[in-house]
């Protein structure tokens, strides 16, 4: 389920409504930000002008708390309107929960720190927008219950929207008082690690050519280079380093570059061989990335 902003805003709304006078007393909704992915004058101007929780808590990870998620809580329009033009490059999704902020805030931390097959405790940032989906999937495990218990809902920004996750929360029942944590059992580390490349490819596109981004959320932007990845394999690519520009070109030109004649004469001949994209794509005379590089 894919939402605009404004059909997002209604649904929340909504939900709102339909609770009873007890439990709409006792929901906040809430932005999840990863604040260390802020510029530092954003953090400072995020800090002073919203209120915010920072997930983790735990002493350990004292030197983390500053730079890692925190729960801001306001009205919808105030975390639309302001919050996420401002944090958008930090901003996890919004969710409505059903305990105090300050709990959810901790509790999500608690389960940041996750345990391996072998015991070990490692940090997992499963509130990103590549990894929620994911984690979400496990409803089966012991830990689902606790995480997603005191939420009703939990929405993600991503390439065709907001999308809509159910939390476990519901009027008859009480908020979860548990401890389980998330462990890294087989299953879910090969969920996990589907196509690291796709983030290896992100990475260095941020790295080199950042100016080729339109938007600053690094969901939407992972969704964009997934999406031109998953369309070079089907096209019958496979190096690393033509995948990579092919998705260059789609995040500078936007996917309809994939049905360009040039482009799509360049990626016939990088599949024939022997020559690259990047070396086919300068004869056939496609768009080069410069010209497409955002302010």
């Amino acid at each position: 389920m894919s939402l605009d902003e404004q059909a997002l805003h209604e649904r929340i709304e909504h939900c709102l409504s339909a609770l009873d006078d007890t439990a709409r007393e006792s929901t906040s909704i809430g932005a999840v930000v990863e604040v260390g992915l802020l510029a530092e004058d954003e953090r400072a101007e995020v800090r002073a002008r919203f209120q915010g929780q920072a997930w983790l808590q735990q002493p350990e990870y004292s030197a983390l708390r500053q730079l890692g998620p925190w729960l801001f809580a306001a009205d919808v329009d105030t975390l639309l309107n302001d919050l996420y033009p401002l944090a958008e490059r930090g901003f996890h999704g919004l969710l409505m929960t059903h305990q105090p902020v300050a709990h959810e805030a901790e509790k999500l931390g608690e389960l940041c720190v996750v345990k391996d097959t072998a015991g070990d405790k490692q940090l997992l940032r499963y509130y990103a927008p590549h990894v929620l989906p994911i984690v979400h999937r496990f409803s089966d495990m012991p830990w689902h219950q606790r995480l997603f218990g005191s939420l009703s809902y939990w929405w993600l920004p991503g390439l065709e929207g907001w999308r809509e996750y159910k939390g476990r929360w519901h009027s008859q029942g009480e908020v979860p008082d548990a401890s389980e944590t998330i462990t890294l059992t087989p299953a879910l580390l090969q969920a996990l690690g589907n196509d690291p490349l796709s983030h290896q490819i992100l990475g260095e596109l941020e790295q080199s050519s950042p100016s080729l981004f339109s938007v600053a959320c690094p969901g939407i932007r992972l969704a964009i280079v997934d999406k031109a990845i998953s369309r070079a394999r089907k096209a019958g690519l496979s190096s690393t380093q033509n995948l990579s520009v092919y998705a260059a070109y789609c995040v500078a030109h936007g996917m309809e570059v994939s049905c360009e004649p040039a482009f799509a004469r360049a990626v016939e001949l990088a599949r024939a061989g022997p020559h690259s994209l990047a070396e086919n794509l300068k004869t056939t005379g496609s768009h080069s990335i410069s010209e497409a590089r955002h302010g």
